[in-house]
């Protein structure tokens, strides 16, 4: 059950408890948002982003003072550990700014010696749904207090799956993403562009989505939603045989990811090239 994997691993419940608190920060949030830019003009933060990630940390370096943290919005502290915590406040910024109920808080728990994920908790408090995992322990969403065991699709044809994607911030990297996808489109039953790359994964996990790539993602955007897509049976990678990273993700069934990893090695989707022969 559910409830014994956060038995086994106190890190999940330390992180179901922080994300849960942070969630209700984020909801009670103030008729007027102060937002700033980051990258581009649609990179946006806002001031919420900050303070819910000024309040994961200090409740992280209260319960596990030994650890590192990276955050999104500027925290990066050095531990002692061999743990690193990796937070995302606002996965979906630009949907909790328009009060698309598409967002969630993410904290995602590295092993630094191995680099790999061992404990992942996404909260996305509009829906009140606790995805979570623990390495070796499975996948579980608790819906609405509701536990459930989390499993991927059994999508086995690449052309009746829907998968989900995002697109980064510059208009020169959306132009390049933009000419991957009218080659992967064609190919499959259709695409979801839903605005978090954490809640997408999970989606992953619960069969809702058959796969899910994207270029340019950052660690505290997958930390935690690579491991629980990976536990409820999804298979994840770069392309080329490379790890995931900010070149490329694609996390799917184990039946379609060789294609769809295929159809993206074709195209060079983990590089902004404008033009290819197809």
């Amino acid at each position: 059950m559910t409830f014994d994997l956060v038995a086994k691993d106190p890190s999940v419940e330390l992180a179901m408890s922080i994300a849960k608190e942070a969630g209700k920060l984020l909801l009670a949030r103030p008729a007027h948002l102060e937002i700033d830019t980051k990258s581009s003009a649609t990179d946006v933060v806002t001031q919420m982003d900050r303070q819910a990630e000024a309040f994961i940390v200090a409740q992280l370096s209260k319960h596990r003072p030994e650890d590192a943290i990276l955050g999104e919005e500027g925290s990066n502290s050095t531990g002692t550990s061999d743990f690193q915590w990796v937070i995302d406040p606002i996965d979906g910024t630009v949907n909790y700014l328009h009060r698309i109920p598409h967002w969630c808080v993410s904290i995602g728990l590295k092993n630094i010696k191995t680099g790999e994920s061992i404990a992942g908790v996404i909260y996305a408090p509009v829906y009140d749904q606790m995805y979570i995992s623990s390495q070796g322990l499975g996948s579980w969403v608790i819906d609405q207090g509701v536990p459930r065991l989390l499993q991927v699709s059994n999508c086995a044809e690449l052309n009746v799956a829907v998968i989900g994607t995002g697109f980064g911030y510059s208009s020169e990297r959306r132009a390049s993403q933009a000419r991957v996808l009218s080659q992967v489109l064609p190919r499959v039953a259709d695409i979801r562009r839903l605005g978090s790359c954490a809640i997408d994964l999970c989606l992953v996990a619960a069969g809702v989505l058959d796969g899910y790539y994207e270029r340019g993602v950052n660690d505290w955007d997958h930390a935690a939603g690579e491991l629980i897509a990976r536990e409820a049976g999804a298979i994840s990678s770069g392309l080329r045989g490379n790890k995931v990273g900010n070149d490329m993700i694609v996390v799917a069934t184990s039946l379609i990811h060789a294609d769809l990893v295929a159809i993206l090695e074709a195209n060079s989707a983990d590089s902004d090239i404008m033009d290819i022969e197809v």
